[in-house]
């Protein structure tokens, strides 16, 4: 593969590599900053996300690239989810009913943010470049991946790779690779046992849309296509035990239901059991040939199996038969990505924004189609107005 397909490939993920290199490069399209420049953008919004401005006592809906400044509360509701990028590079990602206040940038450097409540998995390469501060402990990051959870009586740290010195009134401990703090109120810190770490973060994987369904769309108890919608909101909230119990009732219902098998097989791609999404894959397009859901999860089964040529070909079908759909579009914009494929990786993601901009998936493909041709945003309602970092 070239050069392109290696940047996309050696990215630590989509929306970080996109973040790094161009959120701030450029002035924003948000009006929910009142400071310049902003400390902070939203790269994601999944569900019901709120921003509370410290001269304010409303709280206001947050959408996706709204930047924020010192002492902004952000607010995550229930099924919600949200990545926010710190100007100086950390990452974010606030899992369901987290309230954080934005602390803003320390004389040294790095960015202060204050866990009210809830859990941030966050993601920073600049050693000492993040300060989260709670009720029960405060933790300097001086390494790179890990997440802090809030309760109403303790907080809990836990480190995948890197270092934290977390500290409170009772002293401090350095936390390392794999392992995990409890901090409680009058109480020394002390290490805790975890046995699979990353379980903490189940809620942040990010599971691959494959239909565009209404936040707001009633349930049919006893209709399989229903179930499966609601399935599929939630995991695009990272909830997959909730969504597993819909697939589930919807299978029950109707064994050969195309959408409950194309969420199984995604589920499969995600948790790395390549046999299985494939089979589940098959047997949606087989049940519902016509399925671009279907169509799609089989794509990423294929590309799970390293057959990256099947999975373009399945999309570059699947958009001619169906061309009105935007996530099919902006899947075929990553695949040809993969091929080195520039122009036509762009020409596949401007197709999918032009026909839904309000799909969060189709902006982001959009962002690397147009990052790995070297450019960056520059303000713009349609997308238009881009230019060459060069």
């Amino acid at each position: 593969m070239g050069r392109a397909a290696n940047r996309w490939a050696t990215c630590s993920g989509l929306l970080v590599c996109t973040v790094i290199l161009t959120v701030f490069m450029s002035p924003s399209t948000s009006f929910a900053a009142t400071c310049e420049p902003s400390i902070a953008k939203a790269m994601a919004v999944e569900g019901k996300v709120d921003v509370r401005h410290p001269d304010g006592t409303q709280w206001q809906s947050v959408k996706l690239h709204d930047t924020f400044c010192p002492g902004d509360v952000i607010r995550v509701q229930e099924r919600s989810r949200a990545d926010i990028a710190l100007s100086n590079q950390p990452m974010l990602r606030l899992d369901q009913n987290t309230t954080m206040t934005l602390g803003g940038i320390k004389p040294t450097g790095g960015s202060l943010i204050e866990l009210v409540k809830g859990a941030t998995h966050f993601f920073s390469r600049v050693p000492r470049n993040l300060e989260v501060r709670t009720a029960f402990v405060n933790a300097g990051v001086e390494g790179t991946e890990g997440v802090i959870r809030v309760t109403d009586d303790k907080a809990e740290v836990t480190i995948f790779e890197g270092k934290v010195v977390a500290a409170n009134e009772s002293g401090t401990l350095s936390i390392t690779d794999g392992q995990s703090v409890i901090a409680e109120k009058g109480k020394a810190l002390s290490y805790q046992t975890v046995v699979k770490p990353r379980d903490a973060v189940q809620w942040a994987l990010h599971y691959p849309p494959i239909q565009d369904t209404s936040p707001e769309a009633a349930v049919n108890e006893n209709d399989p296509r229903s179930l499966a919608g609601r399935a599929a909101r939630s995991l695009s909230v990272g909830r997959v035990d909730e969504a597993n119990a819909d697939i589930d009732r919807a299978l029950k219902l109707d064994p050969k239901n195309s959408d409950a098998l194309a969420l199984q097989s995604i589920i499969a791609v995600v948790q790395n059991d390549k046999d299985k999404a494939m089979t589940l894959a098959q047997q949606a397009v087989a049940a519902d040939p016509n399925s671009v859901s279907a169509k799609t999860a089989l794509s990423y089964a294929q590309q799970a199996s390293f057959d990256l040529a099947g999975a373009r070909k399945t999309l570059e079908e699947e958009v001619k038969a169906h061309p009105d759909n935007a996530l099919a579009w902006a899947r075929l914009a990553e695949l040809r990505a993969s091929f080195s494929e520039l122009e036509g990786s762009l020409e596949a993601a401007q197709k999918a924004v032009a026909l839904n901009p309000n799909i969060s998936r189709t902006q982001t493909v959009l962002g690397f189609a147009y990052l790995l041709q070297g450019r960056f945003q520059v303000p713009s309602a349609t997308g238009e107005g881009w230019r060459s970092c060069a």
